[in-house]
């Protein structure tokens, strides 16, 4: 019996979501990068650019791309663009690996395909987002989006023991070439699957194509004046920013205990996405039980438990701990916070949200750097990078209590 369009879309959509994630895993940014960056470079500084390279890339095309997507008949052929665009910068990463490595090749070349590969990023945002809306059963948004995070953190289980292994057994660059190999090899996967997703044609959608530019940032500004969607934005950044300043330096931070070795970061990694994985089912279920913002009451507490228990001790075994409370936390940040937006936003202005929300969180970015700075400088120690987060944490977990459920606007006009 062939399966419905839903059901093959559904399944189609894990599958991606798993080797998206998988390959993700293989060369994380949050477990690898930072140890590839470490064996070519002492500074904190290049480790907390990493973030900001990122989100600035992928935060200024989101708006202006927002405005193109709105009212498509179809997203998927902007998808597809997008996903090759978000990924093919690493084949020439990859290349140049084979051709040289130091600090003074090797560097520019990862933060220039990082940079190419982020502009796809901030690119496939709101078109990604609004077509995983129109594509999945709104019953399924959170427990798919659980699913696609919890699959492949499990298979990051698998992962942490071969990037444990072949770090520990494989010399730089030689060890990053096999991952990125494997890497890549997911995201081809991944690219498949997102092609086979089967899309209904939507038309007579209102769409700001034709609106003048001026115009259509007034619109976007109106957005910002609801008073609980700016308020869910500034919550928002408050518990994200945590994560990405904590999870920038952690590695760094387990690998200057005396005697560690390399393969260390194989088991954060087991640490990490094991953790992911059950944060990611819980977020989902709790997400789509009714208040979509009951996650963010749970899982900023993890955060802080996380910058409390690595700001104590660099030891592997409190390093993985924390990596776990990370894990969680970032597990169910992952599934909830697409739900939430959803729920604030009329059906076809989801990429205007989406682009709204996710350029805001790209401007916590600048801490990172700021405080690799300092590190550099001797003014901070991890310790104190590590509890400034935690404060943080503490301080948009208190605004998340304090919110009312959210509300479409187009509920509060009617």
């Amino acid at each position: 019996m062939a399966l419905s369009q839903s059901k093959w879309n559904v399944a189609c959509h894990l599958l991606d979501g798993v080797f998206f994630i998988g390959a993700n895993i293989a060369f994380s940014v949050e477990i690898v990068i930072p140890k590839m960056i470490s064996d070519l470079s002492n500074s904190a500084l290049l480790l907390g650019l990493v973030p900001l390279v990122i989100q600035l890339c992928a935060l200024l095309p989101q708006t202006f791309y927002a405005k193109k997507i709105e009212g498509l008949s179809y997203k998927k052929p902007a998808v597809l663009f997008c996903a090759f665009l978000q990924r093919a910068g690493w084949l020439a990463f990859l290349l140049s690996l084979f051709l040289g490595w130091s600090a003074a090749f090797t560097l520019p070349v990862f933060f220039a395909v990082v940079a190419v590969n982020s502009f796809g990023s901030g690119l496939i945002t709101p078109v990604w987002t609004d077509w995983y809306a129109k594509t999945v059963p709104e019953r399924m948004w959170g427990k798919l989006l659980g699913a696609r995070a919890a699959v492949p953190a499990v298979l990051g289980l698998a992962l942490g023991k071969l990037i444990q292994h072949i770090t520990g057994v494989y010399a730089a660059p030689r060890r990053y070439q096999i991952l990125l190999i494997l890497s890549i090899a997911f995201y081809a996967l991944s690219f498949l699957f997102v092609m086979l997703v089967k899309e209904d044609r939507h038309d007579g959608l209102p769409s700001h194509e034709k609106t003048s530019w001026g115009r259509y940032f007034r619109d976007l500004a109106s957005l910002l004046r609801r008073r609980d969607f700016g308020a869910f934005i500034v919550a928002s950044v408050l518990v994200t920013v945590p994560l990405t300043v904590i999870t920038s330096f952690l590695t760094r931070y387990g690998l200057t205990y005396p005697g560690v070795e390399a393969g260390i970061t194989g088991r954060f990694t087991m640490f990490y996405f094991g953790a992911m994985a059950v944060g990611s089912v819980f977020g989902g279920f709790l997400s789509d039980r009714g208040n979509p913002l009951a996650p963010f009451h749970v899982f900023p507490l993890f955060t802080l438990a996380a910058c409390v228990v690595s700001a104590a001790s660099a030891r592997p075994q409190v390093v993985s701990a924390a990596w776990s409370l990370l894990g969680f936390a970032w597990g169910m940040r992952i599934t909830a916070m697409l739900p939430a937006v959803f729920r604030f936003s009329e059906p076809h202005r989801r990429a205007a949200y989406a682009a709204i929300l996710f350029t805001a969180l790209g401007i916590g970015a600048f801490l990172p750097p700021l405080l690799g700075v300092a590190k550099d400088a001797d003014l901070v120690t991890f310790p104190h990078v590590f509890l400034l987060s935690g404060a943080l944490a503490v301080a948009g977990w208190v605004l998340f209590l304090r919110m009312p459920a959210p509300q479409r606007a187009e509920d509060l006009r009617a």
